[in-house]
């Protein structure tokens, strides 16, 4: 099944939302690790953040399960037969795990309790995207490899940082993780950008 559309674009631009939400909730959300909950005054906050998050997240969830069933970046070689589908691997699990976290992210928030747990998930799916990133530069993925890479490779390290972040309350740990939320969307609005430009491009005559 092929897709009538390519979504790559949006869903670029999605990540880069979401990597900022998650920025704005490491330096100003008033959350207590002791705790694993955010005091009383940040309530409207953390529950503007809960639905912002979550809507990117279901976004990103649902367009990554859509490439994951669909299969839309798929060729079969010539005179051999094999159907090569790696960018779905690529996109579509990246984006579907992605997806799941951001989920889980919107859901603790609005109930105000579970963090913690939260960046284990966070931890083992940036394990996976820095398996993902290692296979981009091995194989020569994408039109321009090392950036793709560097892209996947800011937004695992942020995964690795949301454990010390939310356990503790040292705000250089929080503001360290901001940093690379906030690099990470400066990544991958680059891809998103250049998404969007190839995409509007007109066919050469």
């Amino acid at each position: 099944m092929v897709l009538p559309f390519d979504y790559l674009d949006s869903m670029a631009w999605d990540i880069v939302i979401s990597a900022v939400l998650l920025g704005v909730l490491a330096i100003r959300l008033p959350y207590e690790a002791s705790s694993d909950s955010v005091e009383a005054e940040g309530r409207n906050l953390r529950v503007g953040l809960a639905v912002a998050i979550g809507a990117s997240g279901f976004y990103l969830f649902i367009t990554g399960l859509a490439i994951s069933f669909a299969w839309p970046y798929t060729r079969v070689v010539p005179d051999v037969g094999d159907v090569l589908g790696h960018y779905n691997v690529l996109f579509g699990g990246a984006a579907t795990m992605g997806g799941l976290v951001l989920l889980a992210t919107s859901l603790v928030l609005f109930l105000n309790g579970g963090l913690k747990v939260v960046s284990y998930l966070a931890f083992v799916v940036g394990l996976y995207i820095v398996v993902d990133a290692i296979a981009i530069v091995n194989y020569e993925l994408t039109r321009e490899p090392i950036l793709s890479a560097l892209a996947y490779l800011s937004s695992a390290v942020a995964t690795f940082l949301s454990v010390p972040a939310t356990h503790s309350d040292n705000k250089w740990l929080r503001w360290l993780f901001a940093i690379f939320a906030f690099l990470f969307a400066i990544a991958w609005l680059y891809q998103a950008a250049h998404f969007t430009w190839g995409h509007l491009e007109p066919p050469t005559p």
